[in-house]
Formats: structure tokens, sequence, C-alpha cells
């Protein structure tokens, strides 16, 4: 039975949804047999599903195991649902009640309740009761067939890339409408799977859309987040339940923060060349040192000027009225420019005199911290110190 490949599914990308006998209970199997045929019909005209209900399968699995033909509950129902590759089971119990009409009057009606299983993972994604009579049936079996499709994951594809957005291949027929959310994914990889020697495709999300135009079969929507670029062919999820898709779209964007998180950083390596800072030729090595020598010395004096200036003028030896009274503030702002100025060019010299030495080009005694002029931050102002090495 591994070998045969078992199918009356519709070779395209709805889910496939194998419906087994309705149980009955107070009535006869012929009668349920025509229910399951109304609620197969309706659950196929959702444009959600395609649908393989119990005269198609039965026919096919005698032949291969008469032990399933017939099949009303779970535990055949998931064997039968895996050898025709069906991603979901429906099963089902069909009862006869007494109830009470508008008029108070009692009436026979028939009770259903129905459960959703995934194949692959035996859990159930949906189960429903709807009570109904003669009348009512259709109308009944009509809504629980849009409730199976709203509360089951509707999966499509991006059919192209635009400027302004991208195309779904579902829309209005398959209750699409504005505003509806969308999860991006794509296939990373196939593995085999133990279940009669299929395979399974592994997807990661990519990215979040919203749906911006519907038309019956098709809608534009627009990317709201992405860690991809996305491209034609790249699947779509969905759910019309708003309480699964609010789950859904949250999960999901969850996990596109943690990868855009984990996602390595690209550092950008500039090369425009810094003067004397990375070649390792003597001369244009010497030429950046002597110019960066120049810089750290000219505001070191620059520094010291305006830092006395600023203590001459703020200790009142000089007095200052009308628009003299702002030389205070100029040379204080004197003083922190040139001091930050000074403290670059001090980091710069000390990256050359490590270059230097690792490369032979001068000795420690032509570093900053040979003997001569020093300035130092200090926690009220700067310090300035002759410093003699020997």
């Amino acid at each position: 039975m591994e070998l045969t490949q078992l199918s009356g599914f519709s070779d395209d990308e709805r889910v496939k949804i194998l419906l087994l006998n309705l149980f009955p209970s107070g009535m006869t199997e012929t009668a349920a047999a025509e229910v399951a045929k109304i609620l197969q019909l309706n659950i196929y005209n959702t444009n959600h599903f395609t649908v393989v209900g119990p005269a198609e399968w039965n026919a096919e699995i005698r032949d291969q195991d008469p032990t399933l033909a017939d099949c009303h509950d779970i535990a055949c129902g998931a064997k039968i649902g895996k050898l025709f590759h069906a991603d979901k089971v429906l099963v089902g119990t069909l009862h006869s009640e007494i109830m009470l009409n508008e008029k108070n009057e009692e009436e026979s009606s028939l009770v259903l309740s129905l459960r959703m299983v995934d194949t692959r993972t035996n859990i159930t994604n949906f189960s429903d009761e709807v009570q109904f009579t003669d009348l009512q049936m259709h109308d009944e079996l009509f809504r629980m067939a849009a409730r199976i499709s709203d509360n089951t994951l509707l999966v499509g594809k991006v059919l192209n890339i635009k400027a302004s957005g991208i195309t779904l291949n579902f829309g209005r027929a398959q209750g699409i409408k504005t505003g509806q959310q969308l999860v991006i994914s794509r296939r990373t990889s196939v593995k085999a799977s133990a279940v009669a020697n299929t395979e399974e495709t592994i997807f990661q999300n990519i990215a979040l859309a919203e749906v911006v135009q519907v038309s019956d079969l098709s809608a534009e929507a627009v990317i709201v987040q992405k860690i991809s670029s996305v491209a034609s062919g790249d699947q779509l999820q969905t759910y019309i339940d708003k309480e699964k898709l609010i789950r859904l779209i949250s999960q999901t964007r969850k996990e596109l923060d943690t990868q855009k998180r984990l996602k390595p950083k690209k550092r950008v390596i500039r090369l425009e060349q810094k003067v004397g800072k990375v070649s390792t030729d003597y001369s244009k090595w010497s030429y950046g040192y002597r110019q960066t020598k120049e810089e750290h010395d000219r505001w070191l004096i620059s520094t010291a000027g305006a830092g006395g200036a600023t203590i001459l003028f703020l200790s009142g030896v000089i007095e200052l009225n009308g628009a003299l009274s702002v030389l205070p503030w100029i040379a204080g702002a004197g003083t922190i420019y040139s001091g930050i100025r000074y403290i670059h060019f001090r980091d710069l010299m000390n990256e050359l005199s490590t270059e230097g030495r690792s490369n032979g080009f001068i000795s420690s005694s032509l570093s900053p911290k040979a003997s001569g002029w020093q300035l130092n931050t200090a926690p009220k102002g700067f310090l300035i110190s002759w410093v003699k090495r020997f």
C-alpha cells in the first residue's frame, strides 16, 4: 500500500480534506450519507478545500484494504488520510433529536458534531456542532462549512512582484478582505517523512504583508515587515478567523524580530586612506607623523593660551564692562574646543607611534610619552606640566 498512490484530490494548492462516513444514531446510514454529500459540497464551495468524500475513497480503498472500508472513526480515518496524502480528516456523528420550534411545538431535528484532525500531527484543529431541521439543513451546513474554512490555515503563493507591492493568488472568493494580514514564507529544504515514503517541505517565515486591494480570485498587498526580499512563488499563509490570525501574526512578528537581531551585522570597510595610518612605507609614515605632531603642538598651545585667558578674565584683574563682558565666555568656549582637538591629535599620535614602533620606524624616545610639555584633563579643568623622562 505504501507504493500505491491513492488520490482523488484536485492538483492545486488547496487544503486536502478527507471526509469520513458520518456515524448515524437513530437514523439510517443512507440518510447520514446524504447529509455527508451536502456537507462535502458546501465545504468544496468555500474555494478553500479540495474534498474527497466517502463515495470516492471507499471505491479505491476496498481493493487495497477492505478492513478500512466504511470507516467512520478517527483511528482508521487517520490511516486512510495518510494513504490519500490528505492534510485533514473530518470525522463526525449524526443523530436525531426532538426540538421545540418557534411555535413551541415538538419537531424532529438532526444534530451534527464534527471534528477536523491534522493527519500529520493527529491534533484536532477544529470542532463544531450544529442542530437543524430538514428545511434548515442547507443553510446550517453552509454556515458550518464557512466556519471550517475560517478556522483553517489558508495557503497560497505570491504571483508576481511590483514596485508597489505583491499580487496574491487568492481573493474575495476565499474570504480575503482589505486589511487582511499575511505571513510570507520561503521553502528552505526538503526532508524525508516517515509517512508512506513521502517528503516534507520546510519553510522559513521571511515577511509580513497587508492586503490593500481585493478582487474575486486575487489580491494586492504591501510588505510591512521583512528579513529577506520577497520573490514570486513564495508561500502565503493567513487565517480568516480573527483570533487565530492575531496569534499567527504575533508569533511570526516575534520570530522575524528574533531573526533580525541574530543576523550578523555587515561591517563596512572604508578604503579611504588616512595620512600615515596604514602605510608601511617609512617616508609616508614619517610625513604623517610630522603633520600630526605639528597639529598636536598647535592645539596644545591654543588650549593653554585660551585656558590662561579664561582664568585671567574670571579673576577680575581686568575689568570687563559692556560688550567686553562676553570675553570670558568666548575664552572658555575656545578652551573647550582647543582641548577636544588636542585630545584628538594626541590619540592619533599614540596610534601612529604604536605603528611606528611595530614597524621599527621609531624608538620609544620619539613617542608622545617622551620629555616635554603635556596637557592632561583634571576634575576642574586642564593640567599643564613639563615632564622629563630619563
